[in-house]
Formats: structure tokens, C-alpha cells, sequence
């Protein structure tokens, strides 16, 4: 069985809105299907709909208060991560790992002590913006503002690094994807984004971007949504391939990681319908890269930027 570590799914919310459970459904993702793998890791994203943006701490509670309920019932086969340490256990016991991150700083309502508070809540990781603007920065469809980091938004990163919680630059501008290059010390990721050259898209990022993440040790998670793949059709596995091509040349092997966005896109690649068919993606890395190219890009390279992290 081989080794699973996914930077980002918005499994937690859809379930929660079409009330169904985690153990067993007919979305993306399920605990049933995740034995597929061996102790697999699962980044799992609370994502607000903007609807929900003039309540959003409140929203983010439910979501939070569901992640923990399913957990709680599932305790055999899933344990949640606060640090590295938990993910080690949970191997041990070959169980599956959660780790509760945040996809949008609109969940702190301009707040740092609600930062604070949600790390005591176990959140591990945060995306500082969605799409829009918010108090921390321009996101990716704010494209003519130019505009980066704001002030709290500095404080933000500055106190991300200090407990111990990861950055993530996915759905942010370009300037401010460039202020978390030069602000922090830290590894960041880039959760579930692809290669611009490859796929002209605002959510992809440019080879300067590409390399500035991996000069700072971090990851970017390969996102099967299709439009980020490819321009041309539906997008297939050999889409997949030619952005980890690209990647390769300009990142080198240790930065790539998986960041599948299931349950937050609308279609897949043809091939790739739901979490275990993604042995099918695995296979053709495996052949076109070689055994320890697909170890770090299915595990080794996340799991080693939360060893560092965390």
C-alpha cells in the first residue's frame, strides 16, 4: 500500500451542507475509500462561501464543531494532528491523519486573538485569502488593484510562523504571494495550485513563483481541477504529468506535493473521479518518473514541510 499526503480538500464543508458523513458517502472523499492507502494524510479546509462572509466566525465554529464530530466517530480509523508527532502515531497504528485548516484569513474578522484561538482549536495551516480581498490581503481575482499583504496581514504571517501553523499563498494575488516570500523565514506552501506556463490561469503560478517556493523549502500541491490543467478538453492524467514536468525543471523534485481540491471542484480529470483512483495517477508517476519521484510527490515532500513547521 503505498503512502497518501493531500494539502487540501473541502470535503468537511460539503459534507456539512448535504449532511452526510465522513466515514461513508458518495462524494469525493471517504474514510471507506481512503484504506486504499497506507496512513494516508488529509489537510481538510474550511472554506466560507462569501454569503456566509458577514458571519464567518460563526459559520467557521460549525464547521470546526462537525470536523471534530466526525472524528470523534471515526476514532478508529482517524486521529486529528496538532504536530508531527500525532502524524508518527498515527502511522504507527496505521490510521489516517487530519489536519483542520483554514481556506481564507475572512474567518478572523480582523482579529489576531481569533488566530490564536483557532491554533488552540487545532487549526494547522491557513490559505490567507479566497478569491477576494480581505483584511489580510488582495486575492488571486482582485486584478487590477495590484495590491499585497496589509498591515494585518504582515502580523498574520509573522504570527503564523511564531506558533507554528503553515502559510499558504493558493488564491493569493501575485504582490502578496511575493510580501509572504519576503516576509517570513519559514517553509510556505502553495496547497493546491498548478504551472502558469503550462496552463495560462490566474490560480497557477508563474515559474518565478514556482522557484521562490521552493527556495524557501515549501511545497505546491498539484490541483486536478481541469481548467488549471489544461485550456484545450476535459483534462486527463497525461495533463497532470506535463505540469509535474514542468515543475520538475524549474522546482526540482523535493517541492511537489499533491493538493487535489476534491470536493471543491465541479469535475475531475478524466480517470481521477474520487479519492482511490488516484492509485491510477500514482502508477503512471511511478512509470514516468520512478519509484522515488512518487514517494516524495505523494508523501515524503509534505510531510517533511510539516516535520519542519510544525
Amino acid at each position: 500500500m503505498r503512502n497518501y499526503a493531500d494539502a487540501h480538500c473541502d470535503t468537511i464543508v460539503r459534507l456539512f451542507e448535504e449532511k452526510k458523513e465522513l466515514f461513508m458517502n458518495d462524494v469525493h472523499i471517504d474514510i471507506e475509500r481512503f484504506k486504499t492507502f497506507y496512513a494516508p494524510l488529509q489537510f481538510f479546509a474550511i472554506w466560507l462561501d462569501p454569503k456566509y462572509y458577514p458571519i464567518s466566525m460563526r459559520q467557521t465554529m460549525k464547521y470546526i464543531d462537525f470536523y471534530y464530530s466526525q472524528i470523534e466517530k471515526n476514532a478508529e480509523f482517524i486521529g486529528h494532528v496538532n504536530g508531527y508527532s500525532d502524524i508518527l502515531h498515527n502511522m504507527k497504528q496505521n490510521k489516517m491523519s487530519a489536519l483542520l485548516s483554514l481556506e481564507g484569513g475572512e474567518a478572523l474578522e480582523g482579529e489576531i486573538s481569533a488566530l490564536r484561538t483557532y491554533y488552540r482549536l487545532g487549526v494547522r495551516s491557513m490559505t490567507l485569502t479566497w478569491n477576494h480581498r480581505n483584511s489580510l490581503a488582495d486575492g488571486v481575482a482582485e486584478r487590477g488593484s495590484k495590491g499585497g499583504l496589509t498591515v494585518f496581514g504582515h502580523e498574520v504571517v509573522m504570527e503564523m510562523e511564531r506558533l507554528g501553523m503553515l502559510v499558504d499563498v493558493s488564491h493569493l494575488s501575485e504582490a502578496g504571494f511575493w510580501d509572504v516570500a519576503t516576509t517570513g523565514n519559514k517553509p510556505f506552501i502553495a496547497s493546491h495550485s498548478n504551472a502558469q506556463t503550462i496552463c495560462n490561469m490566474p490560480r497557477n503560478l508563474s515559474d518565478s513563483q514556482l522557484g521562490a517556493v521552493a527556495e524557501k523549502g515549501g511545497v505546491v500541491g498539484l490541483n486536478l481541477y481541469p481548467p488549471f490543467l489544461t485550456k484545450e478538453k476535459q483534462g486527463d492524467i497525461e495533463d497532470i504529468l506535463k505540469h509535474i514536468y514542468h515543475m520538475l525543471s524549474i522546482m526540482g523534485e523535493d517541492f511537489i506535493a499533491l493538493g487535489t481540491d476534491f470536493d471543491g471542484i465541479d469535475c475531475t480529470p478524466k480517470g481521477i473521479r474520487q479519492v482511490q483512483e488516484i492509485e491510477f495517477l500514482f502508477n503512471r508517476i511511478e512509470k514516468e518518473f520512478g519509484e522515488d519521484i512518487l514517494e516524495k510527490i505523494s508523501s515524503k515532500n509534505l510531510l517533511r514541510v510539516l516535520e519542519e513547521v510544525l
